[in-house]
C-alpha cells in the first residue's frame, strides 16, 4: 500500500488511500496530528494479539492456559492481569484471486479479515454460486478480504438467510478460533479486548455491592463484573433491545453468573423510573462511533453522527451520576478516539454532573489528553499504533 507518511499531511489524500472518509479524519486530528497515518493504518489491521479472558469462576488461568496450550495454542498469559491470555495474531498474507466473488457487509468484512467464515445473513451480494465453488470474499467497495469454499448456494444463501455459506480458507489474517473450543462451550473463556478487561479492572468492583451496568449487551464487561465479585452481591444490568438482552442472558448463564439480574430498559431515565437504585458502582459504556475497532475495512462516520452520539453519551453520564451512591464510583468506556466522545465528555461529568475525575488502576494506556484544568489526563487511553487497540476510559467519584 502506498503511503502519505513522507510528505505533509493532506486529508484528501489520506482519505483516497485508507478509505476514511475525510470528516472523520478532521475528527481524529486535533489527537494525533502527524501521527495520524501511522494511527490510521494501524486501524486496517487487528493488531498482534488477541485476548480472551478466563471465567474464574469456572477456573484458573493456569488450568485453561495449559488446556488451550495442549489444544496446539501458542497461549500467553498478561503480564499484570492474570485472566487475560493471548495469542499471537499472524499475517498480513496474500489472497488468491477466484473467479467469482461473493459481497459480505462492512461488520463481517471485518470479522472476515481475520479469518472467520461468512454465515448467509452477512452477504450483501452473490452471483451463481453453487456448492464447492472457490470463491473470493469481497467488501461492499470491492476491496478482496480473503478466499473461500461456498457450502451453500446462491439459491439457498438468499432464499434461508441462515447457516454457513462460505468457509474460509485464506484471509489477510489468521487468528485461532476459540469459540470452538469446548473451553469455550463450558463457559472457561469469553473472547475479549485488553482494553476492555480493563475497563471493568478500574471499576474494581467487590463482593457484596450492588453494581449497575447501563448499557450491558453482549454481557462481556458485565459478566466480567460478576467474575470480579465472586458471584457475591449483585449485578444489575440494562439495555432497551429485549434481544440483545437475551443473548446476554445466555452469555451469563454459559458462564455461570449466578448474581446477575436483567432488564429491558432506557438507561437514560432510570433516574425517574426507579427512584431507589443506588449502587455503589455503575459502568457507563454506552454506544460510540467504534473508531477505535479494528481492522477496519472503511470508515466514514460523519462529523454531525459523532456529535449526536457525543450528545447521547452525555445523558447516560447524567442519570449514573444522580443514581451512584454518595462518593460512589462511576466508569465510562467507549472504542473510540475523538475528543468529544472522550475527553470532552469526561469533562462534561466532571463540570455539569457533580463527578470528580479520579486515576486510575490499572494504567496499561496512555494518560488521555489535556484539556482546559488538566483534569482529563487522568483518563486512560488506548492508541491503535501503540496498543492495537483504540478505547478510552474515564473514572468518576460522585461527590458528597
Amino acid at each position: 500500500m502506498k503511503t502519505a507518511s513522507d510528505r505533509p499531511l493532506n486529508l484528501r489524500e489520506l482519505s483516497e488511500i485508507y478509505r476514511f472518509s475525510e470528516e472523520t479524519l478532521g475528527e481524529l486530528l486535533p489527537v494525533y496530528g502527524s501521527e495520524l497515518e501511522a494511527v490510521v493504518r494501524a486501524l486496517k489491521s487487528p493488531g498482534k494479539r488477541y485476548f480472551v479472558r478466563v471465567n474464574t469462576l469456572k477456573a484458573t488461568p493456569e488450568n485453561v492456559k495449559m488446556r488451550l496450550a495442549e489444544r496446539g495454542f501458542d497461549v500467553s498469559q498478561h503480564e499484570s492481569i492474570p485472566e487475560a491470555l493471548w495469542v499471537p495474531i499472524e499475517g498480513p498474507f496474500e489472497v488468491p484471486e477466484c473467479l467469482k466473488k461473493v459481497m459480505v457487509d462492512k461488520f463481517t468484512a471485518e470479522s472476515v479479515l481475520q479469518g472467520a467464515n461468512v454465515y448467509a445473513p452477512g452477504i450483501a451480494r452473490c452471483n451463481r454460486i453453487k456448492m464447492g465453488d472457490n470463491v473470493n470474499i469481497i467488501d461492499d467497495e470491492g476491496e478482496t478480504l480473503a478466499s473461500g469454499i461456498a457450502r451453500m448456494n446462491e439459491t439457498q444463501i438468499l432464499t434461508f438467510r441462515k447457516g454457513l455459506a462460505i468457509e474460509v480458507t485464506e484471509s489477510k489474517y489468521r487468528v485461532p478460533s476459540f469459540r470452538e473450543t469446548r473451553e469455550y462451550l463450558e463457559g472457561l473463556i469469553y473472547p475479549q479486548s485488553l482494553p476492555a478487561i480493563v475497563t471493568s479492572r478500574v471499576l474494581d468492583p467487590k463482593p457484596g455491592e450492588v453494581v449497575l451496568d447501563m448499557t450491558c449487551a453482549p454481557g462481556g464487561k458485565l459478566s466480567h463484573i460478576s467474575q470480579l465479585m465472586k458471584n457475591q452481591g449483585r449485578v444489575i444490568g440494562v439495555d432497551r433491545n429485549r434481544r440483545k438482552t437475551e443473548g446476554t442472558m445466555e452469555t451469563c448463564t454459559r458462564l455461570g453468573c449466578s448474581n446477575v439480574t436483567l432488564f429491558v430498559h432506557d438507561s437514560r431515565y432510570l433516574s425517574a423510573d426507579f427512584t431507589t437504585l443506588k449502587p455503589d458502582r455503575i459502568l457507563v459504556d454506552p454506544p460510540c462511533s467504534a473508531i477505535g475497532i479494528m481492522p477496519k475495512v472503511y470508515e466514514y462516520a460523519p462529523k454531525s453522527e459523532i456529535e449526536a452520539l457525543a450528545r447521547y453519551q452525555k445523558q447516560f453520564l447524567e442519570d449514573a451520576s444522580k443514581i451512584v451512591k454518595r462518593s460512589g464510583k462511576i466508569v465510562y468506556s467507549v472504542c473510540t478516539l475523538t475528543l468529544q466522545e472522550c475527553e470532552r465528555n469526561a469533562l462534561y461529568a466532571a463540570t455539569t454532573c457533580n463527578l470528580s475525575i479520579k486515576a486510575q488502576s490499572p494504567m496499561l494506556g496512555d494518560k488521555a489528553i489535556s484539556i482546559d484544568n488538566g483534569s482529563t489526563e487522568q483518563c486512560q487511553r488506548f492508541h491503535p499504533h501503540k496498543h492495537a487497540a483504540g478505547f478510552f476510559i474515564a473514572c468518576f467519584e460522585r461527590r458528597a
